[in-house]
């Protein structure tokens, strides 16, 4: 219902639209969508192209950075063999326990050491020794030397009993910066482990590294290594938050986001949006490449991955797509707007071009309403294009006839009055015949012929019926009253009685219905049925359709021998039951008409379906066909 009533919406609308304006909009939608889609697909295309060289280009400079940024490594691993290697250093370890003062003294010697280490080293944070040697010297003054129960208990120090040197993750410092570490076990002569040095990276020393390719810092940053394992993160996975927001990521980049590297309480930096899963899946043969994934809050990031420095570390860099494609949008949204402007300019000059369309349209109309006001003189003139030609020479073809069918109409009223005036004429032989049979009534009743007076009247009333002044419909009642005559007469000349019932719903009675559609059938129930009984029962039954008002049923029954096997309404013989089947599907239509069948006890049952027409103006559109 909702379907029908918008399309029934629509159709009014368009009814009540103009040519120009329906042109002109449909105009405008049609290139306001082809235009949509060409911006479309070439923005798509534009995009794609695009952000493809520039996933390339930024790889490019990724794995430049990697190689350039990753060159202090081998400082790094140089210091520490250097410290690990250093004969005085080694010598000082080994005499330990010599003396108190002894040890004091080679303690400041190992902190001279680890001092002149730190200053010639450039970007290292600090430089620690771990050794048991001197547990019990008290020092005044602090240093860099610890006991190895200080990192005894860090997840990383028993995977450096299995190695002679690994780069580990350390905890932040006091000051909050994030570090990374490289330990070395330290040997005495007789390969024993006699300390550990640890040189401490914090975030600044390794992103200084690539402060010369600021581009690369981009987006959010993740220090690899070999294992895939993430040792450092720099940067936010969003470079659009708010400035609060990035100092809170810049104070934590350095959190771990692998489970070998422990978050700090303090640290409120974002996950990355790649895992170690990831990375050694992508990373697996030591090569680069890029990939779009989505991220942690939905959105796609770009993620690109390094070639593998001399260490076999890399950068993995995520980046928002829409940071990369940002001036691609903003160029389509220029596109767009350039194109809506040629649009807007293209829809007036439709609007003009439109107009001198359909103007001959509008003369077309001006002289039809002029037609419509009797004016059948008026002619339109023709006009440039073939199609509009062919409709002003319909139009004028058309009224010149309308001139020859008004002429003709004056001719045929004319002749309509000439031959009412015959039927008037007519007419006095139908009053003729009641007035005879009038008067034979009135003289049989003279000489006390009571049944010649009653077969007279019945006469007359049957025949009063049949001819109902030429109408073609008549009601229920009169049709029932038709019957009762026409009974009467034959129960008075037929050697046997009639047993006539009529049950009748008598919200029907006053109901139309074609003339003398009962008499056919009771006289074929008289003339044919031959009953075994003496007496001949006829029955008549006419009531509304249950479940249907819009039809009436009439239903005649008798106690004869009823129909031969295999007969049809086709193959009747008789004028009577064609006569009336034809009459009914010619009033009223296919769908109306006469069924005959045996009865359930015998005898003949005749069905006749017949449209319910209550009043004069229903019986007048039947008569007009327009309800046929």
């Amino acid at each position: 219902m909702g379907k029908r009533r918008l399309s029934l919406f629509i159709n009014q609308k368009l009814q009540q639209s103009k040519l120009t304006t329906l042109m002109v909009t449909c105009f405008i939608a049609f290139n306001l969508l082809l235009v949509t889609i060409i911006v479309w697909l070439a923005y798509q295309s534009f995009s794609t192209v695009t952000f493809t060289e520039i996933s390339k280009a930024r790889l490019a400079l990724l794995n430049e950075s990697t190689r350039r940024g990753f060159d202090f490594i081998t400082g790094v691993t140089g210091t520490a063999y250097s410290l690990a290697s250093n004969r005085d250093l080694t010598n000082l370890l080994e005499t330990a326990g010599t003396g108190r003062l002894t040890q004091i003294h080679q303690r400041r010697e190992l902190a001279k050491i680890l001092d002149h280490t730190l200053v010639v080293s450039e970007g290292i944070t600090s430089v620690e020794l771990y050794t048991d040697a001197y547990n019990g010297v008290t020092v005044t003054m602090a240093d860099r030397i610890f006991p190895v129960d200080t990192i005894a208990g860090d997840s990383w120090f028993a995977a450096l009993e299995q190695a002679d040197a690994a780069w580990v993750p350390l905890r932040e410092n006091e000051s909050g910066h994030s570090l990374v570490g490289y330990a070395q076990r330290i040997f005495d002569s007789r390969g024993g482990t006699v300390a550990y040095v640890l040189i401490r990276l914090s975030r600044d020393d390794i992103v200084r590294r690539f402060a010369d390719m600021p581009m690369v810092l981009d987006g959010q940053v993740l220090l690899v290594d070999t294992a895939g394992n993430v040792v450092m993160q720099m940067g936010d996975a969003d470079p659009t938050k708010e400035s609060d927001q990035n100092s809170n990521g810049n104070a934590a980049a350095a959190s771990a986001a692998d489970s070998s590297l422990p978050v700090n309480s303090s640290t409120k930096g974002t996950l990355p949006v790649v895992d170690s899963n990831w990375i050694r899946t992508h990373a697996e043969h030591n090569e680069d490449g890029f990939e779009v994934v989505s991220g942690n809050a939905g959105g796609a990031q770009l993620v690109l991955y390094s070639k593998p420095a001399t260490l076999q570390w890399r950068l993995v860099q995520t980046i928002p797509v829409h940071t990369l494609l940002s001036p691609v949008r903003y160029a389509g949204w220029q596109v767009l707007g350039i194109a809506v402007v040629g649009l807007l300019c293209s829809a007036v000059f439709a609007y003009l071009f439109v107009r001198r369309i359909v103007r001959p349209l509008r003369q077309l109309i001006k002289r039809m309403r002029q037609l419509e006001k009797g004016d059948f003189e008026t002619r339109v003139q023709l006009s440039f294009t073939e199609e509009y030609a062919h409709l002003a020479y319909g139009f004028n073809h058309m009224a010149s006839r309308l001139t020859e069918l008004m002429d003709q109409v004056k001719e045929e009223s004319r002749a309509k009055r000439e031959a009412q005036t015959s039927l008037l004429e007519a007419q006095i032989k139908p009053h003729f015949l009641y007035n005879t049979l009038d008067m034979i009534h009135w003289r049989a009743l003279d000489y006390e012929a009571k049944d010649i007076s009653r077969m007279i009247v019945q006469l007359s009333k049957l025949l009063r019926i049949g001819l109902s002044g030429g109408r073609m419909f008549i009601k229920v009642r009169d049709e029932l009253e038709h019957a009762r005559c026409y009974v009467s007469i034959q129960a008075e000349r037929l050697p046997f009685s009639i047993d006539y019932e009529e049950k009748i719903d008598p919200r029907v009675r006053g109901c139309y219905i074609p003339k003398i559609v009962l008499q056919p059938f009771i006289e074929n129930a008289v003339m044919h049925a031959h009953p075994q009984e003496e007496n001949l029962r006829i029955r008549v039954a006419i009531s509304e359709e249950i479940g249907d008002p819009s039809q009436v049923f009439i239903r005649i029954m008798d106690n004869g021998q009823g129909l031969p096997a295999e007969w049809k309404l086709e193959d009747s013989r008789g004028i009577g039951v064609r006569n009336v089947h034809q009459r009914i599907q010619l009033y009223c239509g296919k769908g109306y008409g006469v069924d005959l069948c045996t009865g359930h006890s015998g005898g003949l049952e005749v069905t006749i379906c017949l449209p319910r027409i209550e009043t004069e103006e229903q019986l007048n559109l039947w008569l007009d066909g327009e309800k046929v």
